[in-house]
C-alpha cells in the first residue's frame, strides 16, 4: 500500500532544505566537534549545552558542566522553551543529543527560525566524553 503523503509538508520542507546550500553551510556552520567545545568552555566562553535527549536517556547519562539546558527534542519548538532560548543570544547554544544525529536536525530547524548561535554537537555526547577523557 503506498503511503498517503503531504504534498503541501513536501513543498514546506522542500523549501527549507533548499536554503542549506555550501555558501549558506560556509558562512553558517552547523556543526561542531567536541574537541573545538571543550576549548570553548577552557577559555572561559560564553557556551551552553542544549541536550535534546529523552529524559529516560539524560537519567543514564548527562551532561554535569554548569551551563545545560536539558529540552527534548519533542518540546524544543515548544513557546517557553524558545523563549528560554533566545535568553542565551551572546552564547555558543551547542545542541547535544547521543549520537549528533537527531542535533543536526534541530539545529538546522534552530536556525531556521532564526538562531544564528546554535552548532550540533558533531558524534553527540558519545564524542563529548571522548574529548574530555583524562
Amino acid at each position: 500500500m503506498a503511503p498517503q503523503l503531504d504534498w503541501k509538508e513536501i513543498e514546506n520542507l522542500k523549501g527549507f532544505f533548499s536554503l542549506f546550500t555550501s555558501d549558506f553551510l560556509r558562512e553558517q556552520p552547523c556543526r561542531v566537534k567536541a574537541d573545538e567545545v571543550v576549548k570553548w568552555i577552557k577559555e572561559n566562553q560564553k557556551v551552553v549545552i542544549l541536550d535534546i535527549r529523552t529524559t529516560e536517556e539524560t537519567s543514564l547519562v548527562g551532561f554535569t558542566y554548569r551551563e545545560t539546558l536539558k529540552i527534548p527534542m519533542n518540546a524544543l519548538f515548544e513557546e517557553e522553551n524558545i523563549k528560554l532560548l533566545s535568553q542565551y543570544g551572546d552564547y555558543k547554544i551547542v545542541v547535544a543529543c547521543r549520537s549528533g544525529v537527531r542535533s543536526l536536525v534541530a539545529t538546522a530547524f534552530l536556525q531556521r527560525v532564526g538562531f544564528r548561535n546554535v552548532y550540533s554537537l558533531e558524534g553527540g555526547i558519545i564524542a563529548f566524553a571522548e574529548a574530555v577523557k583524562c
